[in-house]
């Protein structure tokens, strides 16, 4: 239901609180106080058929009693009461409700037959339901703390998601030790209908939330959640403590939420393609928190040490080389920098030792030299006690220039009592502080890793020329005969002509004669179709070896080369294909190759369970894989569905003749775009750009090219016209339907090449785009025009659009309802 009613739950009007009480310490009571207490300034209805007044307010029998609209109810009544609960909930108009009662999915059966019926009760109302088993809910910055949590939260920027109640509790309690604040703070529970995704997108449109922090013990909806992740990563951070890594703690994790915990190594990699900065205990997930509501975040990976003695120092070299880091080189205009504001006896190198004796004025000013050098992307401050300064005098000078520094400083100081005013005055002002170098440098090293993660979700493939050779049917016709005669696994010549339809280079004959030379490399290639995350491919070392080593990695489909790269980079194998130490170099565009035709079967073929190929035999830079097998099973879900990531919607491709019999390529947008995109948007006049973004706009960022070609084709349906020239294909026209976070409505934008206009492709663009969303869903689509964009309002009237707008506005917005519409006769 995507963010339906949310807005109206985190902002109510009016809050029932159904099973409210006055014994304290119980949970009904609880939510009371905590509302009233918390300064909610909308209408509070308690709720008791057994009381008439409640903590002096009366109380209804029933919500269906209350004059006047309730926004959220939070129920607290048994179990077995929750679906005629929800039943007069949902009759009384109710946006949601937020279960707190305990006995869902987690206890079994019995359980999930009552969440069943609560959902059944809640129906077709539209009504939320946030729960079962849950603590409750608080949004700070409105007053809001609808939960029966200890405590009131403090107002911040940092919005935290848990499915544990406890958890929510004790981060709460740490963030008022720390003076940390929350924009939203939410207990989901067995996430009956709310869960992550849900949160995910809510949050990401939400301008008070800064970031997004979640404990999480399993995932529903992970196509879903992982739509809303890949969304809002790239504007909001994303931490996440995904419980769980160990086989015991993967069960108690799904034991507690009723949820099967899938393969931690899969959650790994699918948090990465997410933009999620996995974190590994509850106190990396808490540190986070303070540094995601403090501070800038580092860009490189290039860390200035600055100590007040030598120990420390190597202990945080140390603890970067654990990382695979090294620390910043200094260049010789820093270095001449500190010279002139350190004794002679510093290091003269990073780590920046500024000696025992150094004043807090040194060294402040070494801290701010190299934060402020071009080679530094973040400093680390090592203070050791020393009779002649006292930290809190340190920590004072250092809190009135941290903030204004261009690069994150990570400070530590090292001692236990004699400290503690330091990291008092530095939490007070929004510093970071450590107690040891080892920690400050894993909080360095993981923001810099989350960093890369968008850097990466960002990344523009290589264009190439190369298509796929692909034989669907003739690979289809094996699969199917095989699993009507329940033959599941193959081997032999039906594994290697399912490849080959690929172009998957395989061949079952066994090298002949003792003169034939060893091949260069062993290389594996795999998948397997997992019950949650879908197929998993799996790339690596191959051959006899392949198990000793244990050097692989995992991706997730669909691929294209700057995934596939990825993948091959994080094997140690990596170096020697690149011909590192003398060993032979391979075409590394080859392997990719090998990897993404992998990818496009387990994508096409649901059926396929486990594929290997073990060795790929790498000779004299040609690869052939040896020995092959594929076993099926039927299917879980019809292609595509059975990936989490959506993939290329080949469907959506057509030829369109134009009004002078030319052919045109419509086809949705792919990432390998960017740069035509680029050259047909520079060959745009200044007039239609203007129409287009509504502003003189001279060239595309690259943040506006990556929204332009990096599409989650869940979420939005884009279009690209493709037209032969003298000089290679080119992009004429472009159309596109953003869908909101409802998914039951969408914005159109559209732009054709000037040379274009009048020939039928904008019609036939935006035509196909609405046809699309169609298909997805969507009920009615919107846009936004200039009145004097007098080609695109007669193309509105041609299509159906109706206008609105003010004689007074230059704007003009376009609004078509199309669930009821024939596209397919305009």
């Amino acid at each position: 239901m995507g963010t339906q009613n949310l807005s109206r739950i985190f902002n109510p009007g009016s809050i029932a609180v159904i099973g409210a009480g006055d014994e304290q310490h119980r949970v009904g009571h609880t939510l009371i106080r905590n509302l009233i207490e918390g300064g909610f300034r909308g209408a509070v209805y308690p709720v008791n058929p057994d009381h008439a007044k409640i903590m002096n307010m009366p109380a209804a029998k029933d919500i269906r009693d209350i004059e006047g609209i309730v926004d959220l109810a939070v129920v607290t009544a048994p179990i077995d009461q929750v679906p005629q609960i929800i039943e007069a909930c949902a009759h009384k108009g109710a946006a949601g409700a937020m279960v707190i009662s305990g006995g869902g999915r987690e206890i079994g059966e019995q359980g999930v037959r009552i969440e069943q019926q609560i959902k059944a009760a809640a129906g077709q109302s539209g009504m939320r339901i946030i729960g079962p088993n849950c603590m409750g809910i608080a949004h700070p910055p409105e007053n809001l703390n609808a939960s029966h949590m200890p405590g009131t939260p403090a107002k911040g920027r940092v919005a935290f998601l848990s499915q544990s109640g406890s958890v929510c509790a004790s981060v709460i309690d740490l963030a008022e030790k720390e003076n940390l604040g929350f924009s939203h703070i939410v207990n989901l529970g067995c996430m009956l209908d709310v869960d992550f995704a849900d949160m995910i997108d809510y949050l990401g449109e939400q301008r008070e939330v800064d970031s997004i922090i979640m404990y999480m013990e399993s995932i529903t909806r992970i196509r879903n959640f992982m739509s809303a992740a890949r969304a809002v990563s790239r504007i909001k951070p994303i931490i996440c403590l995904k419980s769980g890594r160990s086989a015991a703690g993967a069960w108690a994790a799904s034991f507690h939420t009723g949820a099967l915990a899938g393969k931690d190594a899969v959650y790994d990699i699918a948090f990465e393609r997410a933009g999620i900065l996995r974190v590994d205990t509850f106190e990396q997930l808490f540190d986070f928190t303070r540094i995601l509501a403090r501070q800038q975040r580092p860009t490189g990976r290039r860390l200035a040490i600055v100590t007040n003695a030598g120990g420390p120092g190597v202990m945080a070299v140390d603890a970067l080389s654990s990382f695979g880091f090294e620390p910043a080189v200094l260049s010789i205009q820093t270095i001449e920098a500190l010279e002139s504001s350190l004794e002679k006896t510093w290091s003269k190198t990073n780590p920046v030792d500024v000696q025992s004796d150094a004043s807090c004025a040194q060294i402040a000013r070494a801290v701010t030299i190299a934060a402020q050098a071009p080679e530094v992307d973040g400093v680390l401050m090592i203070h050791s006690p020393v009779d002649h300064i006292a930290s809190a005098d340190l920590a004072q000078v250092l809190a009135g220039q941290i903030s204004s520094l261009p690069s994150p400083v990570f400070t530590v100081w090292l001692g236990g009592i004699s400290m503690d005013n330091a990291r008092q005055i530095l939490n007070e002002k929004e510093g970071l502080t450590y107690d040891t170098p080892e920690k400050a440098v894993r909080a360095f090293a993981g923001l810099y890793k989350h960093t890369r993660n968008i850097d990466m979700l960002n990344e523009i493939p290589v264009r190439r020329d190369i298509k796929l050779k692909i034989n669907h049917d003739q690979a289809g016709s094996i699969i199917e005969s095989h699993l009507k005669n329940d033959q599941f696994l193959l081997n032999g010549t039906y594994a290697q002509t399912i490849l080959n339809a690929y172009s998957i280079p395989v061949s079952q004959a066994e090298p002949a004669g003792d003169n034939v030379p060893a091949p260069d490399y062993e290389l594996y290639v795999g998948a397997k179709l997992d019950a949650q995350f879908g197929p998993v491919i799996k790339f690596g070392i191959g051959g006899t070896m392949s198990e000793i080593y244990q050097d692989t990695a995992l991706t997730l489909p669909p691929l294209n080369s700057a995934l596939a790269a990825r993948t091959i980079n994080s094997t140690k194998i990596a170096k020697a294909l690149k011909g590192l130490l003398g060993f032979k170099a391979v075409d590394q565009e080859l392997v990719e190759t090998l990897l993404i035709r992998v990818s496009r079967l387990v994508t096409d073929f649901p059926q396929i369970c486990e594929l290997e190929i073990n060795p790929v035999a790498v000779t004299d830079g040609q690869l052939m894989g040896l020995n092959a097998r594929i076993r099926l099973a039927p299917p879980p879900a019809a292609a595509p569905d059975h990936l989490i990531i959506s993939p290329y919607p080949a469907w959506q491709e057509q030829l369109y003749t134009t009004q002078d019999s030319e052919q045109v390529l419509i086809r949705p947008v792919k990432p390998e775009d960017a740069d035509p995109m680029l050259d047909f948007f520079e060959k745009l006049s200044t007039q239609t750009i203007y129409l287009r973004f509504f502003t003189p706009l001279k060239q595309l960022s690259k943040r506006m090219l990556i929204q332009l070609t990096q599409i989650d084709y869940d979420r939005e349906v884009a279009l690209v016209a493709w037209f032969p020239a003298h000089n290679g294909e080119k992009i004429i026209g472009s159309a596109r339907i953003i869908f909101t976070a409802n998914g039951t409505e969408g914005e159109f934008a559209i732009m054709l090449a000037d040379s274009w206009q009048g020939k039928g492709v904008g019609a036939a663009l935006l035509k196909s785009c609405l046809a699309f969303s169609k298909r997805y869903g969507l009920k009615r689509v919107f846009g936004v025009v200039l009145r004097e964009n007098k080609q695109m309002l007669r193309l509105a009237d041609k299509l159906g659009f109706k206008k609105v707008g003010t004689p007074a506005s230059s704007e003009i917005e376009l609004i078509i309802d199309i669930d009821k519409l024939d596209l397919y006769a305009l």
